[in-house]
C-alpha cells in the first residue's frame, strides 16, 4: 500500500509542475500576443501585473519541483519501525505519510495527510514507535501502526 501511496503523491506532484508550466506557458501567449494600446497607462499597469503574476508562477513552479525533486530521493519500499521520514503512520485519528506537504490527500478512499518531517505534528511523534502516544493541540494520537 505505501508504495502505491508514494506513486499516487508522485504523481500529484507531477501533475502541479505540469500545471504551472502551462499556465506559464499561457501567460507568456497572452502577454507576446497583446499589442499596444490605446489606452497608455492603462495597458502598461495591466502588463505589470500579468508580469508579477509570472514571477509568483514562476516562484510555485520552483517550489513544486523542488517537492517533486524532494519525493524522487525517498524509497517507498523502506520499511519503518520508528516515526521518520518516509514512514506511513496509522493512528487511532488519522493515517500521515510523512513525505512531502501535500496535505489531506484522499487514496484508495481513505483520508492521507501527507506532511513533511518539519510539520509539527511529525515532530511531536518523530521517533516514536508502534502504541507510542502523542499530544498536538490538545488531542492526543495513539500510533497503531508504522510502515
Amino acid at each position: 500500500m505505501k508504495q502505491r501511496l508514494y506513486q499516487h503523491c508522485r504523481q500529484l506532484a507531477v501533475n502541479r509542475v505540469a500545471s504551472l508550466a502551462d499556465e506559464i506557458g499561457s501567460m507568456r501567449l497572452s502577454v507576446e500576443s497583446e499589442g499596444k494600446s490605446t489606452a497608455g497607462d492603462k495597458h502598461e499597469t495591466g502588463r505589470a501585473m500579468m508580469h508579477l503574476e509570472e514571477e509568483k508562477l514562476h516562484r510555485q513552479l520552483g517550489e513544486a519541483q523542488q517537492m517533486l525533486a524532494e519525493i524522487d530521493t525517498m524509497n517507498p519500499e523502506m520499511d519503518c519501525e520508528r516515526v521518520q521520514k518516509g514512514a506511513f503512520v496509522e493512528t487511532d485519528k488519522a493515517k500521515f505519510y510523512v513525505l512531502v506537504s501535500l496535505g489531506k490527500v484522499l487514496f484508495e478512499e481513505q483520508d492521507v495527510f501527507v506532511v513533511s518531517h518539519q510539520s509539527p505534528i511529525v515532530k511531536q511523534m518523530l521517533g516514536f514507535q508502534k502504541a507510542q502516544r502523542f499530544q498536538v493541540n490538545g488531542t492526543e494520537y495513539v500510533i497503531k501502526a508504522i510502515r
